[in-house]
């Protein structure tokens, strides 16, 4: 063969390479819905950022095995919305209940209510999620699987000492900084889905009278415009019970002006952290929230909506970071997709015992008295996708728990995903090490010492080893 008959062979081969069919035993697709609330249901003054969505993964195998990937741009996954969708959407597509994963990303800006209800509605967002599910069941295609993780360092422990126990910066706490990604590779190289994970709570818009997805829905939305909106993006929320953003200057500036809050917006070198001021008074949260309640006057609007666009250039600068390293492990840390994955769920319950609080006079920096309460149940579960672990709990889950729990899992292709397939009676699950720390996470739990880490772990441990069978 000649020289140039040689070359041309080569330079042929990548393109016959990437039109030959490509086998497969899965199938998947994607889809999702608007649950936005209409500006008329806002509050007087206050306005919509951006959309909200119900997203959805389905994936399938030839053997009937299933596994669906539900995201919603809420701050929770509440128990009656779930107990509404879930049997619906698993009737609907032929796929067991505990093979699901609806979980929020926990914005505290997504809903007319914030973190306490309003629109949209526990029913609107069932219909949502349903019709998220069937519509991503109906377009089932061949489909590739691959996991893959990078850094990205954005999140801070937020357990914090300075003369006493408050929410604050702690560089040297545990903190995770691992964004996992699942990508889910239609028959023409081209993403049907992804499903990232990372621990981080998105406060970015509390309290400031702007709905908003926060970070999450910022990340979404950017990996679906890179592909035209023919792909579906989900941010799962990791175990970030005690995971802040490290940079929030623009947020508390702007929630402080909302909320009235003096100092909170302080650009001064050598200014208190806003998180201090907040912790000298003694429920700090509280007086925000009642000045919330009372909109602003005239004079009050120009700084108000300057610093909205500040914090809106935060939010999207770190939704674009998320996003794009996203792609990026796709693109260069997924060294291999599998079309083939045996599929399987488990599910398990965590009975722990329960406090209740006498004196909630006080957010932060005091042990307060307890009586005996009612037991705290935790839901557990486990879905395996080929050589991938999601562990889902139905709670806010602290950094070191899940640490823990990830260098004891047999499978490193593992992540946590959090406030999935409802909400526990606990509060905040802080870790055995958290116990006697005196930040409003740990007091406001409802779970006594000594029972969840070790029942979390055990639990996932326990299927993990099941699944393996």
């Amino acid at each position: 063969m000649s020289y140039r008959a040689l070359v041309a062979v080569f330079l042929l081969t990548p393109s016959l390479a990437a039109a030959a069919p490509i086998a497969s035993d899965l199938v998947a697709g994607a889809a999702r819905m608007d649950i936005t609330p209409p500006q008329s249901a806002m509050p007087p003054g206050d306005t919509i950022r951006d959309h909200l969505y119900a997203r959805a993964i389905v994936i399938k195998n030839k053997s009937g095995g299933c596994g669906v990937l539900v995201g919603l741009d809420q701050g929770g996954a509440r128990n009656d919305m779930i107990q509404d969708a879930l049997p619906r959407a698993a009737k609907a597509i032929n796929c067991p209940q505990q093979n699901f994963v609806i979980s929020a990303t926990h914005t505290h800006s997504g809903a007319t209510g914030g973190l306490s209800g309003g629109s949209p509605t526990s029913k609107e967002v069932a219909e949502a999620v349903v019709k998220a599910i069937t519509q991503a069941n109906a377009k089932l295609t061949p489909a590739r699987i691959g996991f893959g993780t990078t850094d990205v360092h954005f999140n801070v422990n937020r357990d914090a000492f300075q003369n006493n126990w408050m929410q604050g910066v702690n560089r040297e706490a545990p903190s995770d900084k691992t964004l996992s990604v699942v990508a889910v590779i239609g028959a023409d190289n081209l993403p049907i889905g992804f499903y990232m994970n990372y621990a981080m709570h998105p406060i970015d818009f509390y309290l400031t009278g702007v709905l908003s997805a926060d970070f999450p829905g910022e990340a979404s939305r950017y990996v679906e415009r890179r592909y035209d909106g023919k792909t579906v993006a989900i941010f799962a929320q990791g175990a970030s019970g005690d995971q802040n953003p490290l940079l929030v200057a623009p947020m508390q500036k702007l929630a402080g002006l909302r909320t009235r809050m003096e100092g909170r917006g302080d650009e001064h070198y050598g200014a208190l952290s806003p998180w201090e001021i907040s912790a000298r008074r003694l429920n700090g949260n509280a007086d925000a929230t009642a000045q919330y309640k009372i909109p602003l006057k005239p004079e009050e609007m120009a700084a108000y909506k300057a610093a909205i666009d500040t914090d809106d250039r935060m939010v999207s600068a770190m939704g674009t970071i998320i996003g794009e390293s996203a792609l990026d492990v796709m693109k260069n840390r997924m060294p291999l997709v599998s079309g083939s994955a045996a599929i399987a769920a488990a599910e398990r319950q965590i009975t722990c015992p329960g406090r209740d609080r006498v004196d909630e006079s006080a957010r932060q920096g005091v042990l307060p008295p307890y009586k005996d309460g009612a037991p705290v149940n935790l839901r557990v579960g486990l879905l395996r996708i080929g050589d991938i672990d999601i562990v889902g709990v139905n709670g806010e889950v602290y950094n070191d728990i899940w640490r823990n729990l990830r260098d004891r899992m047999p499978n490193r292709k593992t992540m946590m995903t959090t406030l999935a397939n409802g909400a526990a009676n606990s509060g905040y699950i802080y870790s055995e090490a958290a116990n006697t720390r005196l930040t409003f996470q740990v007091i406001s739990s409802r779970l006594k010492p000594g029972c969840a880490e070790a029942g979390i772990i055990g639990a996932a441990l326990e299927m993990a080893a099941d699944a393996g069978k």
